[in-house]
């Protein structure tokens, strides 16, 4: 027993060491950094308020010392975790029904990934990452070119509060999605403001809102959250819509709610279904492969992540949350689920790859996923062009995945006569599915935002 106290303030006093060391780094380089940053060729001002630069350096110091100093998990703690999370998948590749094989992993009260794509990134990368940010994504500065980069449209309301049978989508940024289905109104992922913990600091939003939610607050039935990191979760648009809506959300996430007075949540696990207000309309939540837990730095992986699927009489919406590409739990998706009639996919977030592909799709994964769903007749990009939290330029993702697209579309046609002929030729694992009968019959596009598209 003494042995092992005296390891751990052995450890403890390293870990004093390194944050101490790690606080004096960043307040020498954060006022630096934040030179560079006013200097670089950015359109907007990302620290905006005058004391922010106080602020970062006194929270960077803060929260590196508190993270060496109290985190409970050593490096072989990791590997012990790591070490139980290869056991489990290694386990559940016996089983057959996905909802055994890819259902919710927690160990020692925090959920992991039960996929084998995905790999833990270490923090002091993710730390280096985001104090070398200053390059801009190309970002014009003359604003009448973003204008015409990225227009921003307004939305059809009347259609969308009097959509019929119809299923209309409209883009608002990031995540955010206001969808319609057998005439009830969903909303995603619901980002009104900065995705920040606070005004004064964090990226502010690229291009503006469409309009805001207070035009269309009273038509909203549904509320789906994927995760709590800021630029999913608003906390001004949950009190905003309080409890006026009935709001689904993945485990943990219900306590967060709770406290800013919201009650009419229903935590949901992966896999789980429900009936609506004992309507035709299903809620399903289905797995995703990401992480939770940005608003304080010990809350990592206390909530779950998730994507959704909503199923009306006729037709089915798939909505993706943050997620790397697995293509073993798309196609579990698409085979429990499909046809689906909209898919909204992530599109941005990608660079750098080896620091983002385990976290977020870029185009080709997310392609890669729209087959493996099984071909939605319209999947949407989303997670583009709102916020700048990655390393690709601002138009990447729809550049990319309109030249993918085509290409992917063209070997389709080539090889549609071959589909038929041998029925029993798969792609490899890397691959999407390429074999269809009827390849014009799907699509993959991005909007403006505000943009309101319906599906026939």
């Amino acid at each position: 027993m003494t042995e092992r106290i005296k390891k751990i303030s052995g450890t403890t006093k390293k870990k004093l060491f390194a944050g101490s060391s790690l606080s004096l780094f960043c307040s020498y380089t954060m006022p630096q950094i934040l030179k560079r940053v006013k200097s670089s060729n950015i359109v907007y001002k990302i620290y905006s308020h005058h004391q922010t630069a106080v602020l970062v350096t006194v929270t960077a110091a803060a929260t590196a010392i508190a993270y060496y100093c109290y985190q409970k998990s050593s490096a072989q703690h990791h590997h012990d975790i790591e070490t139980i999370r290869q056991k489990g998948i290694s386990k559940r590749k016996a089983l057959k029904r996905p909802e055994e094989r890819y259902a919710s992993l927690r160990i020692e009260k925090r959920f992991v990934n039960p996929f084998d794509e995905w790999t833990e990134i270490p923090f002091y990368k993710t730390v280096l990452f985001w104090m070398g940010r200053w390059k801009g994504n190309g970002i014009p500065k003359c604003e009448q070119e973003l204008d015409k980069a990225l227009p921003v449209m307004k939305p059809n309301l009347d259609q969308i509060k009097n959509p019929g049978k119809l299923v209309t989508f409209t883009w608002f940024g990031q995540s955010t999605c206001l969808m319609t289905i057998d005439g009830l109104t969903i909303l995603s992922d619901p980002v009104f403001s900065k995705c920040s913990i606070n005004d004064y600091f964090g990226p502010k939003r690229l291009r503006p809102l469409p309009c805001p939610l207070e035009d269309f607050v009273n038509d909203v039935d549904i509320v789906v959250v994927s995760h709590d990191h800021f630029d999913h979760l608003d906390e001004s648009a949950v009190k905003k819509l309080g409890n006026s809506v009935v709001w689904y959300i993945p485990l943990g996430l219900k306590n967060w709610f709770v406290k800013r007075g919201v009650t009419n949540v229903i935590e949901l696990d992966w896999w789980q279904e429900v009936y609506h207000k004992n309507t035709e309309i299903m809620i399903a939540c289905v797995p995703a492969m990401h992480w939770s837990g940005s608003r304080t730095p010990f809350e990592k992986n206390n909530t779950l992540w998730c994507s959704y699927v909503i199923q009306a009489s006729n037709e089915k919406i798939f909505f993706c949350g943050d997620t790397g590409y697995s293509p073993e739990l798309f196609k579990a998706i698409g085979n429990l689920y499909a046809p689906f009639t909209l898919a909204a996919i992530p599109i941005g977030s990608f660079m750098p790859t080896q620091l983002m592909q385990h976290l977020h799709m870029g185009p080709e994964d997310a392609i890669k996923a729209h087959f493996d769903l099984g071909c939605p007749r319209l999947s949407v990009g989303i997670h583009w062009g709102t916020f700048m939290m990655s390393d690709e330029h601002y138009l990447a993702p729809r550049q990319v995945l309109d030249n993918v697209w085509e290409q992917y579309t063209n070997t389709l046609k080539d090889q549609s006569v071959k589909a038929e002929e041998d029925n029993d030729s798969t792609a490899s694992s890397s691959s999407p599915n390429l074999y269809l009968k009827e390849p014009i019959a799907t699509k993959f596009i991005t909007t403006a935002f505000g943009q309101t598209i319906s599906i026939d």
